[in-house]
């Protein structure tokens, strides 16, 4: 399985002589350069990023450990519901509806792109630094002189004078990236723009899933509301045959308070299944970005049961995920900024000049004619700084290999999640067949202990331990079902998207952002 490599950042051959308007520096400049560069170690080379397999000490595979169940769920579902966004596969119009509201309108999102964009305005900052660098200035001063010992006859003072002067100035400083240590740090923030790219991505995927699981659940609270009402109303209506049973004298008190109490356990259950909906519709009013007054009401009934998951889904679907080309990115941010520390140990050359004119009157520093230019160039080489360069250079690779060793925790987790999601979908579906048939077992016993208590065969103990069970079978079913949608949903979240690699547009990958943040003004609306 090949997982997305970020390109390595390119190595610069070291010049043999440094040439300044094409001719070789003066016995002075080299005296310099020489006398630099003995005071500085030579760096270790880049350190090459182990092979990903390497990384994951040989746990990398092509295929799952677990394979995908065949057959189709009960109830329905079809196996070419593969297109799109991974929420349009449970053919669902009101939730669709709900995650691009979502999408559109969720702070966390809004959150998320705007700390793109200020990735991206780092980006140019640090690309900025390879630029030169010109400023202008002007300047106004008014100055009296006295003159100590030159008096004027028939003055009664000192002789005096007053001056005013005009400067205007041009400055161009300009720093020569001999090693590339300024490219190393264009790289860095690059590789930083497309992880908090590779972020916005997974939030996305995130939001929506959360909006797809919040969905199921809610409409999951409202068959149980449902099912706690329709078990009250049938507690009552035994509890009603109880008392008349108890007023004909065929039963006792016991009876009577038995079936009473049932009653009230109902009912209160049916007031604990209406808090946990009101709790429901709340989350996702807050995912949606909209005041939690629980207002957001489950209409129809719940979705056919999804599709199965096609056979022989490749591992490299992992490629996509984007949590992890955000850490594959940030391991070449790490590389990058390890190669400018090391870097910085090496003697920098600056180009500096500066131009104006200087003149008592305002109207002469219209003049073209620079009165005052200067030209110089500077070579700066650390020599010593207390160990403090490389302590950064030790604190930079022990950042790089820290990513690397997170991406390898992260690559790992995908695959433990993937496993754990493909091995419930059989799991659960076997448990969904068996709460079915427990369903109906309860039913039909529920009916028949009703029957045979109206007969006086059974005590009124079978009865309400029957329709009990019944409650707590058909109860556990829902829950099953709703299980059975999250952890169709926690797969598509560990794949990344949908089964088929291209087909979920709406995640875009990472790769396909622009260095040049083109895009960035655009994603407000494209959220």
């Amino acid at each position: 399985m090949q997982l997305p490599r970020h390109p390595r950042v390119p190595d610069r051959a070291l010049p043999k002589a440094v040439r300044i308007h094409g001719r070789k520096p003066s016995a002075q400049l080299s005296f310099l350069l020489v006398l630099a560069l003995a005071g500085c170690a030579s760096p270790a080379a880049d350190e090459e990023r182990p092979e990903v397999d390497v990384l994951l000490r040989g746990e990398l595979r092509d295929a799952w450990a677990t394979e995908a169940a065949e057959g189709e769920y009960p109830g329905g579902g079809s196996t070419s519901a593969y297109s799109g966004p991974f929420w349009t596969t449970f053919e669902d119009a009101i939730l669709n509806d709900l995650v691009l509201d979502a999408l559109q309108h969720n702070h966390d999102l809004v959150a998320s792109a705007q700390r793109l964009r200020g990735a991206a305005a780092r980006s140019q900052v640090a690309r900025s630094s390879r630029m030169p660098q010109v400023n202008a200035s002007t300047r106004f001063a008014r100055q009296k002189n006295v003159f100590v010992g030159l008096p004027i006859p028939g003055s009664t003072g000192p002789l005096s004078a007053v001056f005013n002067q005009w400067n205007a100035g041009l400055d161009v400083a300009w720093e020569l990236d001999l090693w590339g240590k300024l490219a190393a740090s264009v790289n860095a923030a690059d590789s930083e723009v497309a992880a908090s790219f590779a972020d916005l991505q997974a939030a996305r995927l995130s939001i929506a899933a959360q909006v797809t699981s919040a969905w199921f659940a809610l409409r999951e609270a409202a068959e149980q509301l449902d099912l706690a009402e329709r078990t009250t109303a049938t507690y009552e209506s035994s509890a009603e045959v109880v008392r008349d049973r108890f007023d004909a004298g065929l039963s006792g008190a016991l009876d009577l308070r038995l079936a009473e109490a049932n009653v009230a356990t109902s009912a209160a259950s049916a007031v604990s299944a209406r808090r946990n909906y009101r709790v429901t519709s709340r989350q996702i009013e807050l995912l949606l970005g909209r005041f939690p007054a629980a207002e957001l009401d489950s209409v129809g009934e719940f979705p056919a049961l999804p599709p199965v998951v096609p056979a022989g889904i490749p591992a490299d679907v992992l490629a996509r995920r984007p949590d992890l080309v955000a850490a594959e990115h940030r391991m070449a941010a790490a590389e990058a900024l390890a190669k400018a520390a090391r870097l910085d140990r090496w003697p920098s050359l600056s180009l500096t000049s500066a131009g104006g004119r200087t003149s008592d009157l305002f109207e002469d520093l219209l003049d073209g004619d620079f009165t005052i230019w200067s030209i110089a160039g500077s070579v700066a080489a650390p020599l010593f700084d207390g160990g403090r360069r490389r302590a950064a250079v030790d604190e930079a690779y022990s950042n790089m290999r820290a990513a690397r060793a997170q991406f390898a925790g992260l690559a790992l987790k995908a695959f433990f999640e993937v496993e754990n999601s493909l091995d419930a979908e059989s799991l659960l579906r076997e448990r969904l067949a068996l709460l079915s048939t427990a369903v109906d077992s309860a039913r039909s016993a529920t009916e028949l202990s009703d029957e045979q208590y109206r007969e006086g065969l059974v005590s009124i103990e079978l009865v309400l331990e029957s329709q009990r069970r019944q409650l707590a079978a058909e109860s556990s079913y829902l829950a099953a079902r709703r299980e059975l949608f999250q952890s169709r949903v926690d797969l598509h979240v560990a794949l990344g998207g949908n089964f088929v690699v291209g087909t979920d547009a709406p995640l875009e990958s990472a790769e396909s952002f622009d260095a040049d943040r083109e895009a960035a003004p655009e994603l407000d609306s494209s959220l």
